[in-house]
C-alpha cells in the first residue's frame, strides 16, 4: 500500500538556525537543513514526508494554497498573506516561541514626522515603503490617511527615508537598532514569533501525525521523560 507523502515547507534565512535547533532537540529526523546545505530539498528520514527550502514569506502563500501541507514562518507573515487573503486555509497549529521580533512602523529619525497624527495631516500622499505591503495597507487605512501610496520592496527599506518615502514597516529584534539606522519608531504594529502552519484541507482530509506528533504536548513530554 502507498502512502501519501506529506508535504512540509521549512524556511531559509533568519529562521533557519533557531528552527533547525529545534528540531534537532526533537529529534526530528531532517538532513541537510542548515546554512551551508547545497540543496533546496533535504532528505527526511524514516517518514513519509517530501521536504523543500524557500523563502519564508512565500511558505505561508504556499500553505493558504495547499501547495503544501505543513510549514514554519512567522506571524509577520502568517498576518501579511491572511490581511489580503481572508479565507486562506492556513492555521496556526502551534506557536514555537522562536526568532521574536517586531514589526515597527518608522520615519526618518530627523525628519519633522514624529507620529501618526502627523501623517494624518500630511495634505500630499504619504509613501510607505515595506516587505509587507498588506500590513502597509492595512496601517493607512486603520490611521485613516487621507493619501496613500504603498511601496513593495524586498529587504533594506531603512534606507528609504527620508528622501524615497515618508514611512517604512519592517521587522527588528531590538527596536534600539532602529535609531542606528536613523529610524523613528512610531508605532508597532505586531509581535512575530515562529509558528507551525497547516494547510486546513490537508488537516481534515490527510494523515499529519507523523510529523505534527513531533511538536504535540504530549509527544514532547514522553520524550523529557523517557
Amino acid at each position: 500500500m502507498t502512502v501519501e507523502k506529506i508535504s512540509v515547507c521549512l524556511p531559509k534565512g533568519d529562521a533557519m538556525k533557531p528552527l533547525a535547533e529545534s528540531l534537532e532537540r526533537l529529534s526530528f529526523p531532517v538532513e541537510e537543513y542548515h546554512s551551508r546545505n547545497r540543496t533546496y530539498r533535504p532528505e527526511v528520514r524514516g517518514l513519509p514526508v517530501r521536504a523543500k527550502i524557500m523563502a519564508e514569506k512565500d511558505v505561508a502563500i504556499q500553505i493558504g494554497a495547499g501547495n503544501y501541507d505543513i510549514g514554519f514562518c512567522g506571524t509577520d507573515w502568517i498576518q501579511e498573506h491572511a490581511t489580503r487573503y481572508r479565507t486562506t486555509r492556513l492555521f496556526v497549529f502551534k506557536p514555537l516561541g522562536l526568532d521574536k521580533k517586531q514589526l515597527y512602523v518608522c520615519t526618518g529619525l530627523n525628519g519633522s514626522l514624529k507620529s501618526p497624527d502627523d501623517l494624518k495631516k500630511m495634505r500630499e500622499f504619504v509613501t510607505i515603503v515595506s516587505e509587507y505591503p498588506n500590513l502597509a495597507e492595512n496601517f493607512a487605512i486603520r490611521k485613516r490617511l487621507r493619501k496613500f501610496k504603498v511601496f513593495s520592496a524586498w529587504g533594506s527599506v531603512e534606507g528609504y527615508p527620508p528622501e524615497h518615502a515618508d514611512v517604512v514597516i519592517l521587522a527588528a529584534y531590538k527596536q534600539e537598532n532602529l535609531a542606528k539606522m536613523e529610524l523613528h519608531t512610531i508605532g508597532c504594529e505586531l509581535e512575530s514569533e515562529l509558528s507551525l502552519v497547516v494547510n486546513r484541507k490537508s488537516f481534515e482530509e490527510k494523515d499529519l501525525s507523523p510529523v505534527l506528533n513531533f511538536f504535540s504536548d504530549r509527544e514532547n513530554s514522553n520524550d523529557r521523560n523517557s
